[in-house]
């Protein structure tokens, strides 16, 4: 694979041949031409503008981009020793570059100068990237004496490896951790696996085949674990699995805390906390919060208890529910939280008369995508088609597919769809960047998306069918890869996603989850396994009627993960000086004490959920966690304006939703494009209705 082959501008990469030895090459060649570049622009004497100084930094950062991109792309979803080792090889070069990049004194004056004169009005565009890159540059220290630059780069590269350490701990843990259960004498599914579905018993019965034993083997994968904890009526195997997923990655994991990360969460906060104090400020929430809508730990901290306040009273409601049903149905007295899932899901089928397990016959993968793809169309104007073919066969795995979106027959953008659980791939699902669109000398490039989810893989090549869950998954992360992938802005640093502040990034995705709830779209993406007939309105009826089933507690579960996520950037007093025993003895008080002030469930000891928590320690949500809420206001309140309307009125707003909002990525406010798209300021109300959570 040639180099320019990974970084053509009109063609796609191929992964396939994207092997660790070019990778490694790749890295290597692209920082040593990057910084090149960077010295000549630093030392040469002749005046800077834009074409000589920002245009060439921009084509040269975008390659390093993309291939350590692919790299840590490739480690989620195809994770190999390989993989692992050519990362932690390159680990401190990229992160050295970066630092260096961004301390960079001289390239920071030139670029301060740069910013002074370009008018904000003439050139807006121009004006954002520039003021973006200062901001970052003194976020990263480049006004900062030699000294502190010196230990805010080692700090820097070891926050980089305890990142990368999190994250195979929490995949190896994972990977390691199962439950055998041996077949009965007859050979069948033994009485202690009632209730399982029978697509769970077949993965289960593939895993074990594979590992030689007879019987079945559970795995803690999301397409197992979730059936699992709502359909099984064996309160003892429900436990067993609850627990081992609750203790991943700790010291009392089953694999006996080989995988442990509860230091490694203590040296992460504790260099943390040393960052922002290099910085001037007083806490990582302040320092995460310079580039995010919000103003202060304070505002965050108050949003959430606002929300949790308005909740509560839905959420003790429900539980008592639950309790009560629990007793009824199942004679249990005291409902544990494994018991939630399982009780839950009965109390929904007989409140509702809906079981999600029952609702899973309605869409099969492939009429969900027609369905999605149609649904985009009528909102945005834009066709989407898949690619086939030998020269599209350039994927990490033989199930990712190749799609095109084209509108007024131009090719705007590609996306790859990778939406199957697998062994070497991490749980969740999430979209990546692989290209941005660029306008450069020759024409426009492309954008890229990587779209990744967990479900279940194909058996016997038969279609895969979801849940309504799952279906609600996939709007929401085809929601973000619209969002790379409709922009109309010309420049890399904020087109798409990039620029975007974080809590307001889950805007559009949470906007186009609405969609799947509508009667018009479960049409378009519904087919029976057996009747091959769509939803009919009083099953849609049912569904739309439990949508908002148990959603104070969960409204409360978010608002937990999202205060306890805020509280340890923020209130960790005296974190430099503690031993990280001390420090994670202190994460697991504030969780006690969020726990104490938000939850009504009572969570066992052992459930151990910050040494699982990638969002924040191995992802760009720490002190950001919050943003799920946040944006949900924002996408909640530009949704009620489609509400109720025909689809030629859906088309005109989607055009404008388009316009204003997914075309302009980051190229302005996140607030500035809510206000041109609603002519006014954001409200919560039209989030709560949706959600349940005001009284009639």
């Amino acid at each position: 694979m040639s180099r320019d082959a990974f970084f053509c501008k009109e063609w796609l990469p191929n992964y396939k041949l994207l092997n660790s030895k070019k990778i490694d090459e790749l890295i290597s060649e692209t920082i040593s031409n990057a910084n090149l570049v960077l010295s000549k622009i630093c030392n040469e004497e002749k005046p800077r503008n834009w074409d000589n100084t920002v245009q060439p930094i921009s084509e040269n950062i975008e390659k390093i981009h993309r291939i350590w991109g692919a790299a840590n792309h490739l480690a989620s979803v195809a994770d190999t020793p390989e993989i692992r080792n050519i990362i932690n090889k390159n680990l401190d070069k990229v992160t050295n570059f970066w630092t260096d990049f961004s301390q960079n004194k001289a390239l920071y004056k030139i670029l301060t100068n740069l910013r002074r004169g370009v008018s904000k009005t003439a050139h807006p565009q121009q004006h954002k990237v520039l003021s973006d890159y200062v901001r970052d540059f003194e976020l990263a220290g480049a006004h900062l004496a030699d000294d502190d630059q010196d230990t805010f780069r080692r700090n820097n590269i070891e926050l980089s490896r305890l990142a990368q350490k999190f994250s195979e701990n929490l995949l190896d843990s994972t990977k390691a951790t199962t439950i055998t259960i041996g077949s009965s004498e007859e050979g069948g599914p033994v009485k202690s696996l009632e209730g399982v579905p029978e697509h769970v018993l077949e993965l289960s019965k593939k895993e074990a085949k594979k590992r030689g034993v007879n019987g079945y083997v559970f795995t803690l994968q999301p397409p197992i674990y979730s059936p699992v904890m709502e359909c099984s009526t064996n309160r003892a195997f429900r436990f067993d699995m609850y627990s081992k997923y609750a203790r991943r990655s700790s010291d009392i994991a089953d694999e006996g805390g080989s995988f442990d990360n509860s230091l490694v969460i203590a040296k992460i906060l504790k260099l943390r906390y040393q960052q922002a104090k290099i910085l001037g400020f007083s806490n990582p929430a302040e320092l995460s919060l310079v580039s995010k809508m919000a103003s202060s730990p304070e505002e965050v901290v108050m949003f959430l208890k606002d929300l949790a306040m308005r909740a509560r009273p839905f959420a003790e409601k429900e539980l008592e529910q639950i309790n009560q049903y629990a007793e009824q149905v199942d004679s249990i007295r005291k409902i544990e939280a494994w018991d939630i899932a399982f009780v839950s899901e009965k109390l929904k089928r007989n409140k509702f008369s809906i079981d999600s397990e029952e609702l899973r016959n309605y869409f099969p993968l492939s009429k969900v995508l027609v369905g999605l793809f149609r649904t985009v169309k009528d909102l945005f104007g834009c066709d989407i088609f898949e690619e086939h073919g030998d020269r599209f066969d350039i994927a990490w795995d033989k199930s990712v597919r190749v799609f095109k979106v084209v509108n007024e027959d131009q090719i705007t953008g590609y996306f790859f769809f990778d939406l199957f659980s697998r062994e070497e791939k991490r749980g969740g699902a999430w979209m990546d960047e692989c290209r941005s669109r660029v306008k450069h000398s020759t024409g426009i490039q492309s954008p890229i998306a990587l779209m990744n989810c967990n479900f279940s893989q194909p058996t016997q090549g038969k279609d895969v069918y979801l849940t309504h869950d799952e279906v609600v998954t996939l709007f929401h992360e085809f929601g973000h890869g619209l969002h790379h992938l409709l922009t109309e802005i010309d420049y890399l640093e904020i087109s798409g996603i990039s620029g975007v502040e974080w809590d307001a990034v889950e805007l559009p995705s949470q906007f186009l989850e609405n969609f799947a709830w509508e009667y018009d779209t479960l049409s378009k993406i519904s087919k029976h396994r057996e009747t091959g007939l769509s939803i009919n309105r009083e099953t849609y009826d049912k569904i739309h009627a439990a949508k908002n089933f148990n959603s104070g507690l969960q409204m409360l579960r978010q608002i937990e993960f999202s205060l306890f996520d805020i509280l340890i950037h923020k209130d960790l007093e005296n974190c430099e000086i503690m031993n990280n025993s001390q420090i994670y003895r202190k994460v697991l008080d504030i969780l006690a004490d969020v726990r104490k002030e938000i939850s009504i469930i009572e969570q066992p000891s052992f459930v151990l959920f910050p040494n699982s928590f990638s969002h924040i320690f191995d992802g760009g949500y720490a002190a950001g966690y919050y943003s799920y809420k946040w944006a949900e206001v924002l996408s909640s309140d530009c949704y009620a304006r489609f509400e109720g309307k025909d689809k030629r009125e859906k088309a005109k707003l989607g055009s404008s939703f388009r316009q204003e909002i997914l075309s302009k990525g980051g190229s302005r406010e996140a607030i500035v494009s809510f206000r041109a798209f609603m002519k006014r300021e954001p409200k919560p109300d039209a989030m709560l209705k949706h959600l349940g959570l005001m009284e009639a």
